[in-house]
Protein backbone atom coordinates (compact mmCIF):
# COMPACT_ATOMS: atom_id res chain seq x y z
CA UNK A 1 0.00 0.00 0.00
CA UNK A 2 3.00 2.45 0.86
CA UNK A 3 4.43 1.55 -1.94
CA UNK A 4 1.56 2.40 -4.17
CA UNK A 5 1.04 5.82 -2.01
CA UNK A 6 4.54 6.71 -3.17
CA UNK A 7 4.08 5.56 -6.34
CA UNK A 8 1.13 7.80 -7.16
CA UNK A 9 2.81 10.76 -5.30
CA UNK A 10 5.52 10.55 -7.75
CA UNK A 11 3.47 10.73 -10.35
CA UNK A 12 1.91 14.05 -9.26
CA UNK A 13 5.20 15.50 -9.04
CA UNK A 14 6.23 14.98 -12.41
CA UNK A 15 3.08 15.76 -13.41
CA UNK A 16 3.36 19.11 -11.72
CA UNK A 17 7.04 19.51 -12.98
CA UNK A 18 5.96 19.17 -16.35
CA UNK A 19 3.38 21.84 -15.95
CA UNK A 20 5.93 23.60 -14.40
CA UNK A 21 8.15 23.32 -17.26
CA UNK A 22 5.71 24.21 -20.10
CA UNK A 23 4.45 27.41 -18.77
CA UNK A 24 7.46 28.83 -17.84
CA UNK A 25 8.78 27.75 -21.66
CA UNK A 26 5.70 29.46 -22.66
CA UNK A 27 6.26 32.50 -20.79
CA UNK A 28 9.66 33.28 -21.52
CA UNK A 29 8.57 32.43 -25.46
CA UNK A 30 5.56 34.80 -24.78
CA UNK A 31 7.63 37.85 -23.41
CA UNK A 32 10.83 37.65 -25.67
CA UNK A 33 8.72 37.51 -28.51
CA UNK A 34 7.06 40.64 -26.71
CA UNK A 35 9.75 42.68 -26.42
CA UNK A 36 11.30 41.62 -29.98
CA UNK A 37 8.49 43.31 -31.48
CA UNK A 38 8.69 46.48 -29.15
CA UNK A 39 11.82 46.83 -30.23
CA UNK A 40 11.22 46.86 -33.58
CA UNK A 41 8.79 49.17 -33.18
CA UNK A 42 10.27 51.53 -30.76
CA UNK A 43 14.20 50.85 -30.28
CA UNK A 44 16.61 51.93 -27.87
CA UNK A 45 17.51 55.11 -28.57
CA UNK A 46 21.07 57.08 -28.10
CA UNK A 47 21.47 60.05 -25.71
CA UNK A 48 24.85 61.41 -24.94
CA UNK A 49 26.21 64.51 -22.69
CA UNK A 50 29.51 65.30 -23.77
CA UNK A 51 30.41 67.61 -20.94
CA UNK A 52 29.80 64.52 -18.72
CA UNK A 53 28.24 66.85 -16.01
CA UNK A 54 27.67 63.62 -13.83
CA UNK A 55 31.12 64.12 -12.62
CA UNK A 56 30.51 66.82 -10.73
CA UNK A 57 26.66 66.15 -9.73
CA UNK A 58 25.67 62.75 -10.13
CA UNK A 59 21.80 63.95 -10.59
CA UNK A 60 22.76 65.90 -13.91
CA UNK A 61 22.81 62.98 -16.32
CA UNK A 62 22.07 62.42 -20.16
CA UNK A 63 19.10 60.53 -19.60
CA UNK A 64 17.56 62.82 -17.42
CA UNK A 65 17.37 65.51 -20.73
CA UNK A 66 14.48 63.11 -22.22
CA UNK A 67 12.67 60.89 -19.68
CA UNK A 68 9.64 62.18 -19.52
CA UNK A 69 10.20 64.04 -15.96
CA UNK A 70 10.00 66.98 -15.19
CA UNK A 71 11.77 66.04 -11.20
CA UNK A 72 14.73 65.46 -13.15
CA UNK A 73 17.08 67.40 -14.55
CA UNK A 74 20.34 67.77 -16.56
CA UNK A 75 23.39 70.84 -16.05
CA UNK A 76 25.85 72.05 -18.10
CA UNK A 77 28.83 71.59 -15.31
CA UNK A 78 31.40 71.20 -17.43
CA UNK A 79 32.78 72.04 -20.96
CA UNK A 80 31.93 70.12 -23.88
CA UNK A 81 34.35 67.74 -25.35
CA UNK A 82 32.66 68.34 -28.52
CA UNK A 83 30.94 71.02 -30.38
CA UNK A 84 27.99 70.03 -28.90
CA UNK A 85 26.60 69.85 -25.26
CA UNK A 86 24.37 66.94 -25.92
CA UNK A 87 22.66 64.76 -28.48
CA UNK A 88 19.95 62.96 -27.79
CA UNK A 89 17.63 60.72 -30.38
CA UNK A 90 14.05 60.66 -29.56
CA UNK A 91 11.12 58.92 -31.28
CA UNK A 92 11.34 57.17 -34.66
CA UNK A 93 9.32 59.13 -37.51
CA UNK A 94 6.99 55.92 -37.86
CA UNK A 95 5.38 53.54 -35.59
CA UNK A 96 4.91 49.56 -36.47
CA UNK A 97 1.09 48.43 -36.84
CA UNK A 98 0.12 45.09 -38.48
CA UNK A 99 3.62 44.90 -40.07
CA UNK A 100 3.03 48.27 -41.59
CA UNK A 101 5.39 51.38 -40.42
CA UNK A 102 3.12 53.70 -40.56
CA UNK A 103 3.80 57.43 -40.31
CA UNK A 104 3.76 59.21 -36.82
CA UNK A 105 2.25 63.38 -37.05
CA UNK A 106 4.73 64.63 -34.59
CA UNK A 107 3.21 67.96 -34.33
CA UNK A 108 6.54 69.72 -32.76
CA UNK A 109 9.00 69.58 -29.74
CA UNK A 110 8.54 71.12 -26.68
CA UNK A 111 12.39 72.67 -24.81
CA UNK A 112 11.56 72.66 -20.83
CA UNK A 113 14.15 74.64 -19.15
CA UNK A 114 13.94 74.25 -15.31
CA UNK A 115 13.44 78.21 -14.78
CA UNK A 116 13.39 81.77 -16.81
CA UNK A 117 16.72 82.33 -15.79
CA UNK A 118 17.88 79.53 -17.99
CA UNK A 119 20.37 81.03 -20.50
CA UNK A 120 19.61 80.98 -24.51
CA UNK A 121 20.04 77.59 -26.05
CA UNK A 122 21.10 76.98 -29.52
CA UNK A 123 19.05 73.77 -30.98
CA UNK A 124 19.80 71.38 -34.03
CA UNK A 125 16.93 69.37 -35.04
CA UNK A 126 17.81 66.28 -37.51
CA UNK A 127 16.66 63.88 -38.99
CA UNK A 128 18.84 60.74 -37.99
CA UNK A 129 19.20 58.26 -40.48
CA UNK A 130 17.36 55.10 -39.49
CA UNK A 131 19.92 51.84 -39.61
CA UNK A 132 20.03 48.20 -39.31
CA UNK A 133 23.48 48.28 -37.02
CA UNK A 134 22.73 44.29 -37.77
CA UNK A 135 23.98 44.59 -41.07
CA UNK A 136 25.81 48.08 -41.45
CA UNK A 137 28.66 49.05 -39.76
CA UNK A 138 29.18 52.33 -39.68
CA UNK A 139 27.17 55.50 -38.33
CA UNK A 140 24.37 56.91 -39.49
CA UNK A 141 23.65 60.45 -41.85
CA UNK A 142 21.95 63.59 -40.07
CA UNK A 143 19.65 65.85 -41.96
CA UNK A 144 19.33 69.32 -40.26
CA UNK A 145 15.48 69.89 -40.30
CA UNK A 146 16.50 73.50 -38.59
CA UNK A 147 18.23 75.01 -36.02
CA UNK A 148 17.23 77.54 -33.84
CA UNK A 149 17.90 79.75 -30.87
CA UNK A 150 15.66 79.64 -27.53
CA UNK A 151 15.25 82.20 -25.31
CA UNK A 152 13.63 81.13 -22.04
CA UNK A 153 13.65 84.73 -20.38
CA UNK A 154 9.62 84.93 -20.88
CA UNK A 155 8.50 80.91 -20.05
CA UNK A 156 10.24 78.21 -19.04
CA UNK A 157 8.72 76.27 -22.12
CA UNK A 158 9.90 76.30 -26.01
CA UNK A 159 8.28 74.66 -29.15
CA UNK A 160 9.39 73.92 -32.17
CA UNK A 161 7.12 73.21 -34.69
CA UNK A 162 7.90 69.95 -37.24
CA UNK A 163 6.07 69.35 -40.25
CA UNK A 164 7.09 66.72 -42.34
CA UNK A 165 5.44 64.37 -44.43
CA UNK A 166 6.25 60.72 -45.25
CA UNK A 167 4.93 57.38 -46.56
CA UNK A 168 3.82 54.13 -45.06
CA UNK A 169 7.06 51.52 -45.03
CA UNK A 170 6.50 47.73 -45.28
CA UNK A 171 8.01 46.14 -42.56
CA UNK A 172 10.22 44.36 -44.88
CA UNK A 173 12.24 47.11 -46.20
CA UNK A 174 12.76 48.63 -42.58
CA UNK A 175 14.68 51.20 -42.31
CA UNK A 176 14.52 52.67 -46.02
CA UNK A 177 12.03 55.74 -45.59
CA UNK A 178 12.63 56.19 -41.78
CA UNK A 179 14.34 57.89 -39.61
CA UNK A 180 15.01 59.27 -36.15
CA UNK A 181 14.48 62.53 -34.67
CA UNK A 182 17.13 63.92 -32.81
CA UNK A 183 18.47 66.96 -31.59
CA UNK A 184 21.38 68.92 -30.21
CA UNK A 185 21.67 71.69 -27.85
CA UNK A 186 24.46 73.83 -26.65
CA UNK A 187 24.76 76.13 -23.72
CA UNK A 188 27.19 79.16 -24.19
CA UNK A 189 27.47 79.35 -20.25
CA UNK A 190 28.39 76.58 -17.56
CA UNK A 191 26.37 76.41 -14.36
CA UNK A 192 23.40 75.76 -12.59
CA UNK A 193 21.60 77.90 -14.53
CA UNK A 194 22.28 76.36 -17.67
CA UNK A 195 19.76 73.77 -17.31
CA UNK A 196 17.13 71.86 -18.78
CA UNK A 197 14.29 69.45 -17.39
CA UNK A 198 12.76 68.05 -20.40
CA UNK A 199 12.93 67.44 -23.74
CA UNK A 200 9.54 66.02 -25.98
CA UNK A 201 8.07 65.04 -28.79
CA UNK A 202 4.53 65.13 -29.13
CA UNK A 203 1.59 64.75 -31.88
Amino acid sequence: MDFLKLNAISKIWAAVFVAGLVFSNYYLYSTTNSKLESYKSEPPFLRFDFTDSYLVDRSSQAPYLADGNLDTEWRKLRPSSMKTDFDLELRLSHRLKSGIYVPTNWKGLRIIACSKNTPPLSLKVLEREAINVDKESRLPNDTEYSSIVLDFSGSETATVYLKKDAAPVPQKEYPHGIWIWAVQGTFENIGPDSCISDIQLFE
